[in-house]
């Protein structure tokens, strides 16, 4: 979608444009910053978060979200949204109340109805979308500025994945309080006066399109990191499947015409696939070791890291220059954990495998 919204910018034939997504939206600028850096003057980010764990939705979205699978009757399909989307203080409200109440049900009896297949599809890319520390940090290194915008009573993306953006993107947060999900329609006037705001304060004459070479350690630590787009015990395991895939399929050529008892083929079948996918994923696994150990050492060399309480603006903290110089504690140089686990897992199934009865 991040490429359609590029392909969308080219046809109209527009070179730089500020860039504005909410919820699956700003999953689609993330993407988009990513894709084309160059042509965006500003990015902000509302309701949205970057993948992974606490990307995931709160239990009480999750319950509003599977309900509006269920439900077939249109005012309880309007509640259920309105209690998904809205704040306490708005809903506490008569006349706001009924104003999302009437605008919602309107879009319900007009809309055309989502395939089954559409909104699995919706909830997919949504689940597997994910931009690791160092993208993020490819987008604070870049030429545009951003802000990030946060609803506090927000039911569908947790409130710490915004402060997470802020922190690694280092730029300014504007908190709504008492807002849900649906920023721009509960505090439209204020989040209105935001954008026009920020916007205005961007100097177009002066906007560079390449990358500050003030930034260039930061960005070479980044180009140290796994450049692969997903989260690396993901990477790790998917390469342990693919090699178990690719063991199957070696097992049958090698073996075929042969005759020998059920038992024993399927045995050593199962032995070929596991030392297969084992090595692949070894092969991930150790690589992902190496680029992080590589990347802290760099980090380290050149004493890239800021300190926690700086992230924060502490008092008595002496804060960066350039707000943007440096790398946030706890963006992604840290010990390779999972990856090391994951390479432990994998060398005690080699082992399992190293002997055939």
């Amino acid at each position: 979608m991040a490429k359609d919204a590029l392909e969308l910018i080219d046809h109209l034939g527009w070179s730089q444009c500020h860039v504005v997504g909410i919820s699956m939206g700003g999953m689609i600028a993330l993407e988009f910053a990513l894709l084309a850096n160059r042509r965006i003057l500003s990015l902000t980010l509302m309701a949205t978060h970057a993948g992974g764990l606490i990307g995931q939705a709160p239990l009480i979205g999750m319950y509003h979200i599977i309900r509006s699978f269920m439900i077939r009757d249109d005012d309880e399909l309007v509640k259920n949204a309105l209690d998904m989307l809205y704040g306490r203080k708005t809903l506490n409200d008569p006349d706001k109340r009924q104003y999302f109440y009437d605008y919602h049900l309107e879009r319900f009896r007009t809309r055309v109805p989502l395939s089954m297949v559409g909104s699995f599809g919706h909830m997919f890319a949504v689940q597997r979308h994910y931009i690791s520390y160092a993208d993020l940090l490819k987008i604070r290194y870049s030429n545009f500025p951003c802000l990030v915008m946060v609803g506090t009573e927000d039911r569908l993306v947790r409130e710490t994945n915004s402060y997470m953006l802020q922190r690694t993107l280092g730029c300014r947060l504007v908190k709504l309080e008492h807002a849900g999900h649906d920023v721009i329609g509960e505090c439209a006037e204020q989040v209105n006066q935001e954008l026009l705001e920020f916007f205005e304060s961007i100097d177009l004459k002066s906007h560079p399109s390449q990358i500050s070479s003030e930034y260039a350690a930061e960005v070479r630590a980044l180009e140290l990191c796994c450049q692969h787009r997903t989260h690396c015990f993901v990477y790790n395991l998917v390469g342990f499947f693919k090699g178990l895939v690719l063991g199957l399929i070696l097992y049958g050529a090698l073996t075929s015409g042969l005759t020998k008892s059920d038992f024993v083929g399927i045995d050593l079948c199962t032995r070929c696939m596991v030392l297969i996918g084992c090595l692949t994923g070894l092969h991930r696994s150790v690589l992902c070791i190496f680029n992080a150990f590589r990347a802290r050492s760099f980090v380290k060399k050149h004493q890239l890291l800021l300190e926690r309480a700086a992230n924060h603006g502490g008092i008595g903290i002496t804060l960066p220059t350039r707000h943007k110089n440096g790398i946030p504690n706890g963006c992604g140089f840290e010990l390779p954990v999972l990856p090391f686990i994951f390479t432990v897992c994998l060398v005690s199934l080699v082992w399992w495998t190293r002997q055939y009865d």
